[in-house]
This record gives C-alpha cells, sequence and structure tokens, in this order.
C-alpha cells in the first residue's frame, strides 16, 4: 500500500489524530458512502496517480492526512478525468456536506491561489513562476502541501512520498488576467491547477478551462470538519 511518508500514525478515528497522522478515508457505494478507519479488506487502493472517475470502484480506499485542526487533506488525487465544472455541479468545490463515522463536516477542493508570487508574497501578472508559490500566500496548497512539515517526513523522503505529486489538482479558484502576452498553456479566467504531473514540481499553478478533463488533472479531496 502507497501508505504517505510522514512520520505521524496511521489512526482509527478522526478524534484521536494529530498533525501528520493518517488515516483510511474509504468508500463503498453499496453501503453509507464515506468511511474513516477500519479494515481495507475487499477495497481497491485507488493508484497514486488517482483513477478514471468514469469507471471509480464501488468500493475504494486511499488516505486522508491531518495538517491543521479540523482539516484533513487526501494524499493523493483520487479521481482523474473529472471537469472543474462536475465537481462545481457536485458542490465539491466550495463544500458538500457529509457526516463521515460520526464526524459531520464538508468534502471540498483547496484552495490554490489566483497568480503567481515573487518574493515578497507580491501577486506577479504573469504566468511565470518564481517558486515562492501562489498568490495569495495563504492559498491551502502552499500552506499545507509544499510547507507541509520536514521533520514529520521520514528521511530520505519527499513531498511527493507524501503527497503523490505526479496528478495535478483542481483548486476553488478563477485565475486572475494576466497582462502581456500569454503564454500556451493558460487560460485566462481559467480554473486553478496545482502541481505538476511530469516533474513533480510541488509549485507550479496552471490556468484552464473548467471543462477540462484529462487524465493529468483530478480531485484531491478536503475533509473540513469542527473539532471540538
Amino acid at each position: 500500500m502507497a501508505v504517505p511518508a510522514t512520520t505521524g500514525l496511521l489512526r482509527e478515528r478522526v478524534e484521536d489524530m494529530k498533525i501528520g497522522d493518517y488515516i483510511v478515508w474509504k468508500y463503498d457505494s453499496t453501503v453509507t458512502g464515506y468511511i474513516f478507519g477500519g479494515s481495507t479488506s475487499g477495497y481497491t487502493e485507488i493508484a497514486v496517480t488517482g483513477h478514471p472517475l468514469a469507471s471509480m470502484p464501488s468500493k475504494y480506499f486511499w488516505y486522508a492526512i491531518k495538517v491543521d485542526k479540523g482539516l484533513l487533506i487526501a494524499d493523493r488525487v483520487v479521481s482523474h478525468t473529472v471537469t472543474w465544472d462536475w465537481l462545481n455541479s457536485s458542490k465539491f468545490v466550495e463544500g458538500s456536506p457529509r457526516t463521515i463515522s460520526g464526524i459531520s463536516g464538508v468534502i471540498r477542493c483547496l484552495s490554490g491561489g489566483v497568480a503567481y508570487a515573487d518574493v515578497n508574497g507580491n501577486k506577479i501578472l504573469t504566468s511565470t513562476n518564481t517558486e515562492y508559490g501562489a498568490w495569495p500566500p495563504i492559498n491551502e496548497w502552499d500552506k499545507y502541501v509544499v510547507n507541509f512539515p520536514i521533520n514529520i517526513i521520514f528521511t530520505g523522503k519527499s513531498l511527493n512520498d507524501v503527497w503523490n505529486l505526479r496528478c495535478m489538482t483542481w483548486c476553488k479558484e478563477t485565475t486572475i488576467p494576466l497582462s502581456g502576452t500569454i503564454p500556451g498553456g493558460w487560460t485566462t479566467g481559467g480554473r486553478t491547477v496545482r502541481s505538476e504531473n511530469t516533474t513533480n514540481s510541488k509549485d507550479r499553478l496552471w490556468s484552464t478551462i473548467s471543462s477540462y478533463s484529462n487524465t493529468a488533472v483530478g480531485f484531491r479531496p478536503v475533509f473540513e470538519y469542527k473539532e471540538v
């Protein structure tokens, strides 16, 4: 199994999780939908590059990592060839209310910024990757994925061994218009995509049309809940 390379513990209950811990996140279309913890016997593990949305198994699993109070992020893109439009119509962009194993919250997309940032955290009005992340700099991709604590990653492992960056991730936002010549691969007013499926870059930002469907882009679910 592709267990996240974090020194955190595999937990059975969300209530017991600390930052860096992870838990099995399952989906069973024949019973109650989403489930946290428990045996994975009879469930198909989703590949670290995701699974085609149109042929998802009836019972499958991946892992969720706790990154903050009341916030779990999937360790991989779960379904690819899914459009931003489909996610939006299914309420997964801003949040679909769910109760999972007794925990009430929402399943949604990450925030990923709307433009590249410079060394001072200011927005850049071109699609030039400065490797300082995205603007605004408080976006969740940079805060929780790019800046996942190095001290809780196993020695000799990398962010890719924690977050499986080979498939790009749809984010919530619409990118802002750019000035000057717009390079190829950037859609003005398109939806934000983060990461890179070929070089495993942690901080690339890409903008594409909301109806785009490709094996290189998919849904990395977040579970946000109220933690007492």
